[in-house]
């Protein structure tokens, strides 16, 4: 029993007890969470930011690495200097072994001794301006401005301002001298470059003018844009053409209430007279599956019985096969002679009767061209209206707006009393509809997923 309690005790000093926290609660995150490997990640950029000025994933490899162009030479990374904070690569590089001994040029001692480009690169390069440099340059430009040296940047400015420029005046659009060219012509001066040039070359080069299609010379509608308004629509139009646009408008809203009747008369259930019965709908369920009885041997039928027999009796004396092939090529010769012959006398009257029926040929041939001619003039007429008609485009067919008039009471001798109809937005989409460039369109219907709900505010109920 101690043993066993030893072991307990001692799994329990192994593993601490794990703290349960709510973490639901806000205030519970910051101080429950560890969040130390965030920190150090931050706390490495921010170092990298420092030292190098930027991360150094992010620099390019021409910044870190360099090809060396010299040959057979040997690279030997040395020791990092551990007292220096910032991050070096010290590398020494030595010559070929060819050349024996070290070289006492000072020119080459220092080249040899110059800092290479990656440790260059790896030098601490802030963001935060150097205030000594900056204060140096201040101080030369000081003393070169007291000489009467300017800067090179101002020097760039007075040359470009000393510079003389042609300033391009744009022509107005409403001057009646500016030149005018087609822009779609042989004689466009925007293809004057391209003048005289093979044409395999400028079409290769892409610098050949694109060929407009040939529908876009083509309007989808032979209407005009602006329709003119009839004379009554005025605002102070004569009595007769005031009258003929109401006439218009008024069989437009008989046309409208037949249609409208006719709709309701064939959904309008049946009166309690012209409503059907079981009868009727029995008849109409046995309608063509009961044929009516005659009788089975009407008086007509006897001569038709004796007929038969006497057939039956001749068919009993049957032919041999050689008798029925002779039969047969007597009938088919006598046949052929016989067709042969009035196809002959019929061909041979025609012939005599045509000479005496010039006259009525050219009268018949005549009469033809002129309803040849007819029916071509009506057929380009029903093409011209068709042109002018709205084409279906959609699922919807094009409807007429209503037509704007005003009643004989509503007319008034001022613009300034004048009652306005229509609209003009309205009037516009109904022109491009009648003119094929949009298809005709129905307002969308909105359809509530959720009921609205009705809540009476605190403040109304005390009111109320």
């Amino acid at each position: 029993m101690q043993d066993r309690k030893r072991i307990h005790s001692g799994e329990k000093k192994d593993g601490p007890k794990r703290k349960r926290v709510n973490r639901n609660k806000k205030k519970n995150w910051k101080k429950h969470s560890d969040v130390r490997d965030v920190e150090e990640f931050l706390d490495d950029v921010r170092l990298q930011e420092r030292t190098v000025g930027g991360l150094l994933s992010e620099k390019a490899n021409e910044n870190l690495f360099f090809v060396t162009p010299a040959k057979r030479r040997k690279v030997r990374m040395s020791k990092m200097d551990t007292d220096s904070t910032s991050l070096m690569l010290s590398l020494c590089i030595f010559e070929s072994s060819v050349i024996s001994g070290p070289r006492t040029d000072p020119k080459r001692l220092k080249r040899r001794t110059k800092p290479l480009r990656i440790d260059l690169n790896l030098q601490p390069d802030s963001k935060v301006p150097n205030g000594r440099k900056l204060k140096r340059k201040r101080e030369r430009e000081g003393t070169l401005e007291k000489k009467g040296i300017l800067p090179r940047t101002d020097r760039l400015l007075l040359a470009q301002l000393d510079r003389p420029t042609l300033a391009h005046v744009d022509e107005a659009n409403n001057n009646p001298g500016r030149g005018f060219y087609d822009l779609w012509g042989e004689r466009n001066p925007l293809d004057s470059a391209s003048q005289g040039k093979d044409p395999w070359y400028l079409e290769q080069t892409k610098k050949s003018r694109v060929k407009r299609p040939d529908r876009l010379h083509k309007k989808p509608s032979e209407l005009p844009a602006i329709e003119i308004a009839a004379a009554g629509a005025s605002y102070n139009p004569t009595y007769e053409s005031h009258q003929d646009l109401m006439l218009k408008a008024h069989e437009v809203e008989v046309k409208k209430l037949k249609e409208a009747r006719k709709l309701s008369r064939k959904l309008k259930f049946p009166t309690k007279d012209k409503a059907p019965t079981e009868e009727s709908r029995l008849r109409e369920l046995c309608e063509g599956l009961v044929e009516e009885s005659e009788d089975d041997n009407p008086p007509g039928d006897e001569g038709e019985l004796e007929e038969q027999k006497a057939t039956s009796l001749h068919q009993r004396e049957r032919k041999t096969e050689r008798q029925r092939k002779k039969e047969k090529e007597a009938k088919i010769l006598e046949d052929d002679g016989q067709k042969a012959r009035q196809d002959a006398e019929k061909a041979e009257r025609l012939r005599r009767q045509s000479l005496f029926q010039l006259k009525s040929i050219q009268t018949s041939l005549k009469t033809r061209q002129e309803e040849l001619a007819n029916r071509k003039k009506l057929r380009g007429e029903k093409q011209k209206a068709k042109a002018l008609q709205p084409k279906r485009l959609g699922r919807l067919k094009y409807q007429e707006p209503d037509i704007d008039v005003l009643l004989s009471e509503e007319l008034t001798d001022s613009l300034r009393r004048l009652k306005p109809e229509g609209s003009v937005t309205k009037d516009r989409f109904k022109s491009f509809q009648k003119r094929n460039l949009i298809e005709p369109r129905e307002r969308a219907k909105f359809k509530r997923k959720l009921k609205v709900k009705y809540v009476e505010k605190r403040a109304f109920r005390e009111i109320s």
